[in-house]
């Protein structure tokens, strides 16, 4: 008798300490965290992102607002979405995106940059090395200086660059190698 309730408690402790484990290893990597802090700033003036803290050291970035994850091959959470659109809607105030903020995301696959009142990019290596698949970029103020920058994402196969300042560059969009170009009127 006695022996069956030790194997039981440590049938049950050896459960505790698995369950552990694995809510330990399921929150989003600490250097994605960070760099997501760090985006913050560009894509918050009226608050939106306010689930995104930095209040309590090694918190889920899977669990904040506008952002995807998946699980990867060692069990932690990788982000794989950001939905950042309309966060600076109300902002008049055009700014230039140094892409390489995205660099820390690995595994980004979607990122959705809609109605933020972007009018460039800041020179950088950044769109060159993301492996994104879905880009919108639709409702900015970008214009043909930016598709150069877009050529270099070959893995990317969905394109929205609908309601921006394009003026007439077919042959530049033309180098774009995707699947699906969304423009909608924009070269005049």
């Amino acid at each position: 008798m006695m022996e069956t309730k030790w194997l039981w408690l440590s049938v049950l402790l050896l459960l505790l300490l698995e369950g552990c484990r694995w809510y330990g290893t399921e929150a989003c990597w600490e250097d994605e965290r960070i760099a997501l802090l760090q985006l913050k700033p560009f894509f918050n003036p009226h608050n939106d992102l306010y689930s995104w803290v930095d209040e309590i050291k090694g918190s889920d970035c899977c669990r904040w607002d506008r952002v995807e994850c998946k699980t990867s091959s060692s069990s932690s959470r990788k982000v794989i979405g950001l939905s950042l659109n309309d966060t600076r809607w109300s902002d008049n105030e055009r700014w230039y995106l140094n892409a390489s903020l995205f660099l820390p995301f690995k595994e980004l696959k979607h990122l959705y940059l809609t109605g933020n009142n972007i009018a460039g990019f800041v020179e950088s290596e950044g769109f060159a090395k993301l492996n994104l698949e879905i880009l919108d970029l639709s409702d900015n103020y970008l214009n043909d200086t930016i598709l150069l920058s877009l050529s270099e994402l070959s893995s990317l196969k969905h394109l929205y660059l609908g309601a921006n300042s394009f003026r007439g560059s077919s042959h530049a969009i033309g180098r774009v190698k995707i699947a699906l170009i969304m423009i909608m009127n924009d070269i005049q």
